[in-house]
């Protein structure tokens, strides 16, 4: 016979703090890696195109210093909430059904990169 009466009921009702925090971290890490994408490509260097030379207007041949540190700005946040969601994340893999977020991990190289990328145009 089987006997089940040693079993405990289980405790946990759905998904806790933790698990949430992650869910909603995904969220926010492809919004703000969005409006990182959208400062760094507003920052570049304009390309002339056809009526830009038949109008003969002028185009900026060099990178947008502010709109490029406001990028910077966003880039560490990414970093931030990247890393720190990925230690909540990583707290949270006991069960055989936890992962851990590639959407996390994604972000916190690219924003890493970007980073790096600033460093590397700051001091040239």
């Amino acid at each position: 016979m089987l006997h089940v009466e040693h079993l405990k009921p289980e405790k946990r009702t759905g998904p806790d703090l933790l698990v949430k925090w992650v869910k909603i971290a995904r969220l926010i890490v492809w919004i703000i890696l969005g409006v990182f994408i959208m400062l760094t490509d507003k920052a570049k260097p304009q390309q002339a195109t056809f009526f830009d030379h038949f109008f003969d207007v002028t185009v900026r041949t060099f990178w947008d210093q502010n709109l490029l540190f406001w990028s910077f700005i966003v880039c560490i946040l990414l970093f931030i909430i990247s890393f720190v969601s990925i230690l909540v994340n990583t707290m949270r893999l006991k069960r055989k059904a936890d992962r851990l977020s590639i959407s996390l991990v994604i972000t916190l190289i690219i924003s890493a990169t970007g980073i790096l990328f600033y460093l590397a145009m700051a001091i040239t």
